[in-house]
């Protein structure tokens, strides 16, 4: 029997759209063990079938291997939402793939979880740092595997994550981010992805604020979070230097460097939107991991 641990991750980071992502103190964590029949136990029951998105990814890093499928337990439970732009699909992709090789005997690298990830996933953004940890900025060239660049997040920094009740669909987001955009907007992004990179790194709370102003995706996804505009407002005026959509929302999440400045807006939070969770998270360095029980 194994135990694999897959972090949840803050996608785009505000300014990065599609590229950056970071991996956070909420998890995931999945028990796998041969069995007679497939049994999936800790989900909604709709999802204890061969649809179950751990299930196929495990199903499908099997015949990456040119293995055959046989019959799993498949244990779960989770602290991270379903639907909120923090990642959960990602931890079940992350999971299955690690699944298929534990029990089976393969040996495989980060890079090659994270290439097999991305395959189901689309794109790196999320899986990336789901198995790497840290932030991680993410391409995929023309025909070559995904190229992944870590960076350390400093200690200091504290992310005050705010999860409304509802749901926000990444096909609904992705329809009100514009296909086109001007070459200054094009530019514009540049110059703050590596702020916003050397920001985190350094701890530097200015640097981050200035750098997270995203003319991309935001502008046009807040519209889909009715809470958006009084929840940062909240955030900004009790402490917090920036906040950004995690992934396509409905998340949002706030950055402070102080731990006392962040409980004081957690409990501002929870006076103000009692119907949302809130939570204080770091940056997870560790990424997905995997022990024998």
């Amino acid at each position: 029997m194994i135990r694999i641990t897959v972090p949840a991750t803050s996608a785009n980071l505000g300014i990065g759209y599609d590229t950056l992502g970071m991996a956070v103190s909420l998890y995931s964590h999945f028990t796998f063990n041969r069995a007679e029949t497939l049994t999936i136990t800790g989900c909604p029951e709709q999802f204890q079938n061969e649809d179950n998105l751990v299930y196929e990814s495990f199903v499908n890093a099997l015949a990456e291997w040119g293995e055959e499928t046989f019959p799993v337990s498949i244990d779960i439970s989770t602290e991270v939402p379903v639907a909120r732009g923090l990642g959960s699909s990602s931890t079940c992709v992350v999971a299955g793939i690690m699944g298929a090789a534990a029990l089976t005997g393969h040996t495989v690298t980060r890079e090659e979880l994270v290439a097999i990830a991305t395959a189901v996933e689309g794109h790196p953004d999320n899986v990336a740092p789901a198995i790497l940890g840290a932030a991680v900025c993410s391409f995929t060239p023309e025909g070559e595997l995904p190229r992944c660049l870590r960076y350390e997040v400093s200690k200091r920094l504290r992310f005050i994550t705010i999860i409304p009740p509802y749901e926000v669909h990444t096909s609904d987001a992705r329809k009100v981010v514009p296909q086109e955009v001007p070459l200054s907007t094009a530019v514009w992004q540049m110059g703050r992805i590596a702020g916003l990179t050397r920001g985190l790194e350094m701890g530097d709370l200015d640097l981050i604020a200035a750098s997270n102003d995203d003319r991309l995706q935001e502008p046009y996804r807040r519209a889909l979070i009715p809470d958006y505009d009084a929840i940062r407002e909240t955030c900004l005026t009790g402490g917090a230097k920036t906040m950004w959509i995690s992934g396509s929302g409905s998340t949002l999440m706030a950055v402070t460097d102080d731990t006392i400045v962040a409980k004081f807006l957690q409990v501002r939070l929870r006076e103000r939107f009692p119907e949302c969770e809130t939570h204080i998270l770091t940056c997870d360095t560790e990424g997905a991991q995997i022990e024998y029980l």
